[in-house]
C-alpha cells in the first residue's frame, strides 16, 4: 500500500512537473518572438535573440523529459495495480496539494505508542517470543516429566486344549506405560536447555530490535512532515516574489524601459521556485503517507 501511495505520488510528480516545464515553454517562446524581433528592428541584440533561443531549446527539452517521466511513471503505477501495462493512468488531481493524514501537532511519544501497539510485525514478534519461552520451559522440566503411552485393541480370540480351536470370543485390551528419558547421562538435556534459550534471547531481542526500527520510522517520518510543511511556506513565498519579478520585468519592457533579454531570468527563477513547491509539497505528501504506515495504518 505504501509502495502504491509512493508511486501515485511520482506519477502525480510527473503531471505537474509537465505542466510547469510547458507554461515556462509558453513563457520562453514569447521571450524569443520578442527578442527577435528587437534584433530585427535594431532595438535589441542578435546575442540576446541568440540567449533566448538557446533558452528556448532547454525549456523544449524540459518537456520532453517530462513527458517521459508521466509515461514512466504511469508504467510503474500500472504495475502495482497489475492494470494492462500499455494502460494510460491520469490523476484526477489537478495539482498537487498538501494532504495530511496525521496531525503534524500531535505528540510523537503518542505517534510511537501508537506504532508499537499497531504494528503486526510486532504482535508477530510478541507471538514468537511466547513460544520461545513454551519450549525452554518444556526442556527445562523435561526429564522430570513422563512420557505416556497409551494403547487399545479389540479383536475376536479363541482357542482350546490340543489342537481345539473352538472357543472363540472378544477380547478388549488397554496398555499404559510411562517412561523418563535422560538423554546422554544428561549431558544433552543441558545442551537442549541451553539451546532452547539462547532461542529466547535471539526472538527477544529481535523483538527488541523491531521495536526500535519501529520508533524510528515514527520519528523520522513526523521529523520529515513538519521540516517539509515548513518548505512549503517558504517555498510559496518564493513562487510570489518569482511571479511579482517577471510581471515587473514584462511591464518594463512594455514601458520601453529594459530589453526582453532582461526577462529570461525572471522565467528561470520562476520555473525554479514552481519546481521547489512541487517538491516541497510531494515530499511533505510522501511523509505523510510513511508515518500513516510507520503507525500500522490506524486510518482505516
Amino acid at each position: 500500500l505504501l509502495d502504491t501511495a509512493l508511486a501515485h505520488l511520482d506519477l502525480l510528480r510527473a503531471n505537474q512537473e509537465q505542466a510547469i516545464a510547458e507554461e515556462t515553454l509558453t513563457y520562453a517562446q514569447q521571450l524569443a518572438d520578442l527578442t527577435a524581433t528587437f534584433a530585427r528592428t535594431g532595438q535589441g541584440s542578435p546575442a540576446d535573440a541568440d540567449r533566448a533561443r538557446a533558452a528556448l531549446a532547454t525549456f523544449t527539452n524540459r518537456v520532453s523529459q517530462a513527458e517521459e517521466g508521466v509515461e514512466v511513471g504511469a508504467a510503474r503505477l500500472n504495475q502495482l495495480l497489475r492494470f494492462e501495462p500499455a494502460t494510460v493512468l491520469l490523476p484526477c488531481e489537478p495539482t498537487v496539494v498538501p494532504v495530511e493524514l496525521v496531525a503534524r501537532e500531535e505528540p510523537v511519544g503518542e505517534l510511537v505508542a501508537t506504532g508499537l501497539s499497531n504494528r503486526p510485525e510486532l504482535a508477530e514478534s510478541r507471538h514468537l517470543v511466547g513460544e520461545a519461552v513454551h519450549r525452554y520451559r518444556r526442556e527445562k522440566y523435561a526429564p522430570l516429566l513422563p512420557s505416556a503411552f497409551l494403547g487399545v485393541s479389540y479383536d475376536g480370540f479363541g482357542g482350546g486344549p490340543g489342537a481345539a480351536m473352538d472357543e472363540f470370543d472378544d477380547r478388549l485390551d488397554f496398555d499404559a506405560a510411562a517412561y523418563w528419558e535422560l538423554r546422554n547421562l544428561g549431558v544433552r538435556e543441558h545442551a537442549a536447555r541451553e539451546e532452547t534459550r539462547a532461542q529466547y534471547q535471539q526472538t527477544r531481542l529481535r523483538n527488541v530490535q523491531i521495536m526500535d526500527r519501529v520508533a524510528r520510522e515514527v520519528i523520522e517520518a513526523h521529523a520529515q512532515i513538519r521540516a517539509r510543511h515548513r518548505q512549503i511556506a517558504v517555498a510559496e513565498s518564493g513562487i510570489q516574489a518569482a511571479t511579482d519579478s517577471y510581471h515587473r520585468n514584462v511591464t518594463r519592457i512594455r514601458a520601453g524601459e529594459g530589453l526582453p533579454i532582461e526577462v529570461l531570468q525572471s522565467i528561470h527563477a520562476l520555473d525554479q521556485a514552481r519546481r521547489e513547491y512541487l517538491r516541497a509539497v510531494v515530499d511533505h505528501n510522501e511523509a505523510q503517507f510513511r508515518l500513516h504506515r510507520a503507525l500500522g495504518w490506524p486510518i482505516q
